[in-house]
């Protein structure tokens, strides 16, 4: 397991729970912002000692009661309960995220089949693996080898998406939910990230994790000059653990739909 993984991620949880909402009295000496480690030990129902290990990584191989405790101590849906079991007790057989270039024509022919859609996909890191002809149209990310982090933030993307800041919230969230910690690229990624996006910096070690699987996106298209905002759906491939395909589309007979299908023209 990456370096004390589970440790953080308690630490980071620990520190987003306000007292009152978990009805704990809220005093005015409180030196932590969130809870207490004492604190989320009485509610998770384990000593103090076991929780100050489980952070400390001196105990990495808590029992599913404890966790299910944490879980609840702490809050968590069921997206961020899941990342805490995985941190916790990672699969014995890990394949690590594929690179762009390793995925063979097929995929590509795949994705021009899906008509007056932009489709593409990615990887665990969300670095872009495939891309059919509409997509490398609508999105700047639009080419295999790119990742959607430096499209998020480039200077474009700052200056033309609306609630910039609530896609970034959202984009690094996903990645730490879908993306294995001691994967090399992710170590690759969030380093550079770390250095180069004070944002970035912030929400990662905040450790949010959301699975994110439909909604409603805005782009910011140059052929057009104008914002799209299309609806998306995504879905795991079949036999390509981390592989994720997203595909963009427009309700029928709407002026997004008409300008979604001029781009493939």
């Amino acid at each position: 397991m990456a370096i004390n993984e589970l440790g953080n991620y308690l630490r980071a949880r620990r520190h987003a729970v306000r007292p009152e909402d978990v009805d704990l009295p809220t005093d005015t000496g409180r030196r932590v912002d969130g809870l207490r480690r004492e604190e989320v030990a009485q509610l998770a129902m384990i000593s103090p000692e076991y929780y100050l290990r489980l952070e400390q990584g001196r105990d990495t191989h808590p029992s599913d009661q404890v966790l299910r405790g944490l879980a609840a101590a702490l809050g968590l849906d069921e997206a961020a309960a899941a990342y805490m079991r995985r941190v916790a007790d990672p699969p014995p057989l890990r394949s690590f995220t594929p690179l762009p270039g390793s995925l063979d024509d097929s995929v590509f022919e795949f994705l021009d089949g899906f008509e007056d859609t932009a489709a593409y996909v990615i990887n665990a890191c969300q670095d872009v693996m495939a891309v059919n002809e509409r997509a490398s149209r609508v999105f700047t990310f639009g080419t295999v080898g790119s990742n959607m982090f430096d499209t998020l933030f480039s200077d474009a993307a700052r200056a033309n998406l609306p609630h910039w800041d609530d896609h970034v919230a959202l984009g690094i969230s996903a990645l730490r939910e879908r993306s294995d910690p001691d994967d090399p690229r992710l170590h690759e990624l969030v380093g550079r990230l770390l250095v180069t996006e004070p944002e970035f910096a912030r929400l990662w070690a905040r450790h949010d994790v959301t699975v994110q699987s439909s909604g409603v996106g805005t782009a910011w298209v140059a052929a057009l000059g104008m914002l799209l905002t299309l609806r998306w759906q995504s879905m795991s491939v079949p036999g390509d653990g981390g592989l994720t395909l997203v595909a963009h589309y427009a309700d029928p007979g709407t002026p997004e739909a008409e300008a979604l299908r001029s781009l493939g023209e």
